[in-house]
């Protein structure tokens, strides 16, 4: 690039992940320059590093963990992980991804670009020596894991490397009690693995219902997955080929793996020497309600690397449709994050959406609670489910749905559909009347609204 016209952009997107395709797509359709721009492969986390390829390794633990359940009652024997053509299928899925990506975005019209991007100006960034203006940046950079500081922390891992790990090891240790930890621990396990988990405090899976994490808890202590709250890793020795991890109770473990997963933090490399006057703080890029910094109105955040919203795929990409749609309407827009669902494919599954009993109660809100285990269904025992129940808060003056909890097979399918109910106003009585396709696990919804 040389001349102005091939510096001046419509737009910049900093990111390439899903929060920068909704938004970038929708104004190349309608004719604006666009420039992508990442310092990494294009593709983004969820696609490359995240819950595209997770859900390879997820696949297969379902498919173990439901043979298993039902070794005696029709299965004969439980099948065993091949880690690595389990690595071989999810590298297929991946081989060439992030090219192709560019090659779509060319064809698309988008000018894509490598590159580490840092802010110079209100308005410009530079890319590798490039200097690079446009009327409007939006910032879709993502996050990046959170990583202790502790002796031996060379020896500690992210969940790319578990991602992309060789050779599956006998023990494994992982750091942090959420959704990430618990996923990775319910893979390696039922691969084979004796595994470990380290939360700081005494909850884990802070973001889902409490009294379905218990469930989650029951499964994992049965398969030998061993919970160890209120305890943090304080060093890590290599010896002899074996990590001695050291804890903050003077617990000695040993592994040969040990993988952090603790959270996030939002990427803010891109601001970088204070030039773009963009106001930040560690919850990521301060915005007004329609993603916009509040210090430069020429810039927007999306994603997770905004201080708006949690850091869940569906909501960036509602991100990305809203800016989209202000920057071609030249009205600011607000995304519509009502109503969000979300869920960890531990096994069983959980998944939630709306309110939970303590957040309902703080409202002062009169409901009724509708909550059971469902061991006992078809729906579970056809499976060798041992570990599955429901709690649906239902609001009683009019019957809306307030909030719904799964510790489940299938519960991130199922929480989709009480999802669109509070989405769209269908009450509890609508789903109970519901003629369902029968018997499937949705059809169970009846059962847990009445």
């Amino acid at each position: 690039m040389s001349d102005s016209s091939d510096t001046h952009f419509d737009v910049i997107v900093i990111g390439s992940g899903t929060s920068a395709y909704y938004c970038a797509t929708p104004l190349i359709k309608a004719g604006k320059r666009v420039a992508i721009v990442d310092e990494r492969p294009f593709g983004g986390t969820c696609a490359l590093r995240g819950c595209q390829p997770k859900k390879y390794l997820v696949a297969n633990a379902d498919a173990v963990a439901m043979a298993r359940h039902l070794v005696g009652k029709g299965i004969v024997e439980s099948p065993v992980t091949d880690w690595k053509a389990l690595q071989a299928l999810k590298n297929e899925f991946l081989e060439g991804r992030s090219e192709e990506e560019v090659k779509d975005w060319r064809e698309a019209g988008a000018t894509p670009i490598q590159g580490r991007a840092r802010f110079v100006a209100e308005d410009a960034i530079e890319v590798d020596g490039q200097r690079l203006t446009a009327e409007t940046i939006v910032i879709a950079s993502g996050g990046s894991p959170i990583r202790a500081d502790v002796p031996g922390k060379e020896h500690i891992g992210i969940s790319d490397d578990f991602l992309d790990l060789a050779e599956l090891p006998e023990r494994i240790v992982f750091v942090g009690g959420g959704y990430i930890s618990f996923e990775f621990a319910f893979v390696a396990a039922y691969a084979g693995a004796d595994v470990t988990i380290l939360q700081r405090s005494e909850q884990v899976l802070k973001l889902f219902e409490p009294e379905m994490v218990e469930i989650v808890l029951e499964a994992a202590a049965e398969i030998g997955i061993k919970v160890r709250t209120s305890e943090q890793i304080s060093s890590v020795e290599e010896v002899d080929g074996e990590l001695k991890i050291t804890t903050t109770s003077d617990a000695l473990i040993e592994a040969q793996v040990v993988i952090e997963a603790t959270g996030r933090a939002p990427n803010l490399s891109v601001l970088d020497g204070g030039e773009g006057n963009i106001d930040h703080s560690r919850g990521g890029v301060s915005v007004n309600e329609s993603m916009q910094s509040v210090s430069n109105p020429r810039v927007f955040a999306i994603g997770d690397c905004a201080a708006s919203g949690p850091a869940l795929a569906p909501v960036g990409d509602e991100h990305g449709k809203t800016v989209a749609k202000s920057i071609l309407d030249g009205d600011l827009h607000l995304p519509r994050l009502e109503v969000i669902p979300s869920a960890a494919f531990t096994i069983p599954s959980l998944a939630s959406v709306g309110l939970t009993e303590k957040e309902a109660e703080e409202k002062g809100l009169k409901f009724r609670i509708h909550r059971n285990l469902a061991i006992s269904w078809a729906s579970s025992t056809r499976i060798g489910e041992k570990h599955a129940g429901f709690k649906v808060l239902v609001d009683e003056s009019d019957g809306s749905i307030l909030g719904a909890h799964l510790a489940r097979h299938d519960a991130g399918e199922v929480i989709n559909i009480f999802a669109l109910a509070m989405k769209h106003g269908i009450k509890a009585d609508d789903l109970a009347d519901f003629p369902w396709a029968y018997p499937t696990m949705s059809s169970d919804l009846k059962n847990m609204v009445r």
